[in-house]
């Protein structure tokens, strides 16, 4: 019997017409409506997209079924002609496989039908197809991928979404949910949708009488406290199989769900119990996929599995596919922007450790592999628009809580092939960075950071997070707007000034050594060059080089961009955010450099001594991440 793997999406999730070649390629659009797309007279539409394609090759490897070979059905209202198309990873150009103009069926209500094999044996990343149009347009309607599989497994997913003030962002998604899944007969018996409110702001009638939807009132725990709630709730009510951890602030086209859910009712024994990694697509650039799998760096660093892909470029979903982690792939994870996993697995292992907001995904993942080898899956077209990491600098969070989190996270779960010491470097390597763009507030939360982590486990036994971050919010830096700062302009443009700030866009001149008779001394020089240049000295060598109180430079706020080649003879910075109308004056003050880098040495070698807090760590994990303890700590968030 066919079975409706996946549907082709023609309407954008979000408001904007440029996302449009994520979803169909074409000329002439007469239309897109909630069911159908209408295609102008002479004209075509293309569906080899990053939402419009079929993931062959991944299909059959998530299934282990080696000869799925699917089946395309389409209903449009006028007779068209199909091409089947497909994409192969080695080659760099979309292939035609059949041409249909064969006479097709016809519905009750008088449309044409058409039902198209495709070939068996298709070594493919992605399969598609193209809609031509003769003398009239024609609507579409219906269309799906559809294969002959084995038996389906039982899934429920429980969608679990915590919010904090963001009203707005998560009413939207739970509208959405509502009508596209909860109340459509095909689906409404596979999901449930449960809403942690950490701000207690949302009113109970966004559950609307319908029992598929809990609203949860919580106290400020932040993200980790609030996913906890949702864990604790899909394995006590007993009705789900997995759940779909997801930020409230999100973007999520329904069809996303859809595709989880059917992966995992036809997943193979291998796959039965894996991660579904759902990607991150920017809404500052619609068809930028940031990252689906993240990875921890053998530096406790975090970076994405794969580079930044562009998702209206055929290449780059084909790549899309075809990029999967080797099994004995080290250190990855899946973010809770969009990540679903078994139930059982939670049973398993516990929940997240208390810590408030960043890194408790990560710590969890890595957590979860101690028992179990972890599979993720990835698949075109299951994904969420979200901020980019880059677009959305947070002091408090990128150095405070990514700073001590880190430490906790390794103490909780420590890595055998990971040392103290290469961390502490990790650290001073930052602090160091933070002191050349004159952010002595980032210095100082760094320490602080330090010294909030070596407080131990029994300190967060307690809800302290949201105290913890308010402070250190209260430390960051305070931007404000252009207008307001002296002799400054009205308006910068941030994407320029990084490319002319940061160091990594500079392409460093080759010198050539000068030709002397002395090889003694062209030796002696060239091994001078080549200390000076040396990558971690490099970093760490503090910067004693002269420079002028009134000369001014320009350069982005964030804590990744490295402008050290203008700021090294400057005065002062002027940080601009994103936007580039909001920025801060820093003022160069090497005495308070040495101050912090001071107290951050101190520290590290109370870090390097104090194993006995590691330990306490280490014995309280399995305390602070049980049901038991999450109940209690989540009942004092509440008074």
């Amino acid at each position: 019997m066919l079975v409706d793997l996946s549907r082709p999406v023609w309407k954008p999730s979000l408001a904007s017409c440029a996302i449009l070649p994520l979803f169909v390629k074409s000329p002439s659009y007469s239309g897109v409506g909630e069911g159908s797309l209408t295609i102008g007279s002479h004209s075509y539409a293309d569906f080899m997209t990053y939402f419009g394609a079929f993931s062959l090759k991944k299909w059959r490897l998530y299934t282990g079924v080696d000869d799925l070979t699917p089946v395309l059905v389409l209903e449009s209202s006028s007779p068209v002609h199909i091409t089947l198309t497909e994409m192969i990873y080695r080659r760099l150009e979309k292939r035609v496989i059949r041409e249909v103009d064969d006479a097709p069926l016809h519905t009750q209500d008088g449309w044409y039908r058409y039902v198209v094999s495709y070939p068996e044996g298709l070594d493919a990343q992605l399969v598609s197809f193209t809609v031509t149009t003769g003398d009239a347009s024609a609507a579409l309607r219906n269309v799906s991928y559809c294969a002959d599989v084995p038996k389906r497994r039982d899934i429920r997913i429980e969608i679990a979404t915590t919010t904090y003030l963001k009203e707005q962002q998560v009413t939207n998604n739970i509208d959405m949910i509502r009508k596209e899944l909860l109340e459509k007969e095909e689906w409404g018996d596979y999901f449930h949708l449960t809403v942690v409110d950490n701000g207690r702001t949302l009113s109970g009638s966004v559950c609307a009488g319908n029992p598929a939807i809990t609203l949860i009132p919580n106290g400020n725990v932040g993200g980790a406290g609030g996913f906890a709630a949702g864990m604790i709730h899909a394995v006590e009510s007993g009705w789900a199989t997995h759940v779909l951890l997801m930020d409230d602030d999100v973007t999520v086209c329904p069809e996303s769900f859809k595709r989880s859910l059917r992966l995992l009712e036809y997943a193979s024994d291998e796959y039965a119990t894996a991660t579904i990694a759902g990607a991150m697509l920017s809404t500052a650039n619609f068809e930028m996929q940031q990252e689906d799998i993240g990875v921890i760096s053998p530096e406790r660093s975090l970076r994405s599995f794969k580079p930044r892909l562009i998702m209206d470029r055929e290449y780059d979903i084909t790549f899309n596919e075809e990029l999967v982690p080797a099994s004995d792939t080290k250190g990855l994870y899946s973010a809770w922007w969009y990540s679903c996993f078994p139930v059982r697995r939670i049973k398993a292992t516990g929940l997240p450790i208390p810590l408030f907001y960043r890194r408790d995904d990560v710590e969890y993942a890595t957590r979860i592999q101690e028992k179990e080898p972890l599979k993720f899956i990835t698949l075109n077209g299951v994904c969420v628009w979200h901020d980019a990491f880059d677009l959305r600098w947070n002091a408090a969070v990128e150095v405070y809580l990514a700073t001590r989190n880190m430490l906790i996270q390794e103490a909780f779960t420590p890595d055998a092939g990971y040392s103290m010491p290469a961390m502490i470097q990790l650290m001073r390597d930052n602090l160091i960075k933070h002191g050349r763009r004159f952010d002595y507030a980032s210095m100082e939360l760094i320490c602080d950071a330090i010294e909030d982590y070596l407080k131990g486990p029994e300190y967060y036994r307690h809800p302290v997070g949201e105290k913890l971050f308010k402070q250190a919010r209260a430390k960051a830096e305070k931007l404000q707007p252009l207008a307001q700062i002296p002799g400054v302009p009205d308006a910068i443009d941030i994407f320029e000034l990084e490319q002319t700030a940061n160091d990594e866009n500079v392409v460093p001149e080759v010198v050539k050594p000068v030709e002397t008779e002395s090889k003694g001394i062209v030796h002696r020089i060239a091994r001078k060059i080549k200390r000076s240049v040396r990558p971690q000295e490099a970093e760490t060598a503090p910067v004693r080089e002269s420079f002028d109180r009134n000369k001014t430079v320009i350069i982005p706020n964030d804590g990744w961009c490295r402008p050290w080649r203008i700021l090294q003879h400057a005065g002062k910075a002027l940080a601009v955010d994103t936007t580039g109308q909001h920025a801060v004056m820093r003022v160069r003050d090497d005495r308070r450099n040495e101050e912090l880098r001071s107290r951050f040495e101190h520290l590290a070698q109370l870090l390097s001594e104090d194993t006995a807090v590691q330990q306490a760590y280490r014995d309280g994990r399995e305390g602070m991440t049980s049901f038991e303890f999450w109940h209690g700590y989540l009942e004092e968030a509440k008074r």
